[in-house]
Parts: C-alpha cells; structure tokens; sequence
C-alpha cells in the first residue's frame, strides 16, 4: 500500500481546523446558555458535514494501522454492579456509520408551532467537544477502529461502500479537496478487503 502519511497529515490539520474555526466563530468556547436557531442550524450543518470527513479520516487510517493478531479477551460480567458512585456521561463522538431508524420528526409535519425563542446551547456544546475529543486522540480511535476492521474481515463482512460526500461544491476549497482525497484514498485502501463471496 502507498505511504499516505503526509495526506494524512493534512487531512488532519485542516479538519481540526475547521472544526475549531466552527465551534469558535459560533462562540461555542464560551458555554452560553442560549443560542439563536440560526446559528444552531448553521453548526450543526457545518459539525455533520465536518463529522462525515472526520469518520472517513479516522477510517483511512484505521486501515493503516498494523495489529497483531486477536487474543480472546477475558469474560466479565456485565450485571455486576461496581462499587462507588456513577460517573458523569460524556458525549460520544461516533466513528461508525448510524444504522437506519425511524422518520425523523420532521418528516411528520409540525405537532406544535415552533417558537421563535432561543435555544439551550449544551447539545451543540457537547457536541463540539466530542469532536474535539476525537481529534486529540484520532490513534487511539484508529487502533480501536482497527480491530473493529480486523474483526469483521475475520467474520467475512461485505466490503464497506465509500460514496462521494454530496455538496462537496458548498464546502470551502481546503476542505473540499479533503472530502475528495479522502474518498479516492479510501476506495484505494478498501481495494484490499477480501471478498465475502
């Protein structure tokens, strides 16, 4: 396989800057409490867009990554309860694709006439911060991302399918040339996958 370390490196650099750039020019470092719907619909837009090529960088180098073989792990009971008080949940940034489920509520019409008041910032804030979470520990997601990868060619899972991000044309120049390389660089990766046939 090619080296795709400096690709990769960029790819890095200008996603996590433009993750950064979104949650800073929103305000989002300075935790409000409210925010206009505006500015929660263009974020979320921009941190779903940014979020897809955040997934594929960390798949591409996921699939870069060496690993030895599997070790079976030891059993552990997942009804016994720990001791100590429970700690507090974070916000989990997602590296796999979601699997399909009910229409949104959008899709049914409106049940209640929407408000023109502002909204709670924290969902958006969280949000962010899982990003930003992800990108300051993109190896180890990598790694985990590889064994992930490693089991379902072990179970002879079909080949993942990389489509083009739509839109690209939306997106600022940088992260555009991103979204394609990193789409042409994971059809090239996933090149090698085994057939399941």
């Amino acid at each position: 396989m090619t080296d795709l370390t400096v690709f990769l490196l960029h790819a890095f650099r200008t996603i996590a800057r433009a993750v950064a750039e979104t949650g800073v020019n929103a305000g989002l470092f300075r935790h409000p409490e409210l925010i206009s719907k505006t500015v929660k619909r263009r974020v979320s837009a921009e941190l779903k867009r940014l979020g897809v090529l955040l997934r594929r960088l960390i798949f591409l180098m996921a699939l870069q990554v060496e690993l030895a073989p599997l070790v079976p792990r030891p059993v552990s009971n997942y009804f016994e309860k720990a001791e100590g008080e429970a700690k507090a949940r974070k916000a989990f940034f997602s590296v796999l694709p979601v699997p399909a489920g009910k229409a949104p509520d959008f899709l049914h019409g409106p049940i209640i006439v929407p408000t023109r008041a502002p909204v709670p910032a924290a969902p958006l804030i969280a949000r962010w911060e899982a990003m930003l979470d992800t990108l300051k520990h993109h190896k180890r997601r990598a790694r985990c991302l590889a064994r992930t990868i490693q089991r379902w060619k072990a179970d002879g899972e079909a080949r993942p399918h990389v489509p083009p991000v739509p839109d690209t044309h939306r997106l600022p120049a940088a992260i555009a040339l991103v979204s394609g390389g990193l789409t042409v660089q994971l059809i090239e990766a996933l090149k090698a996958w085994p057939d399941s046939s």
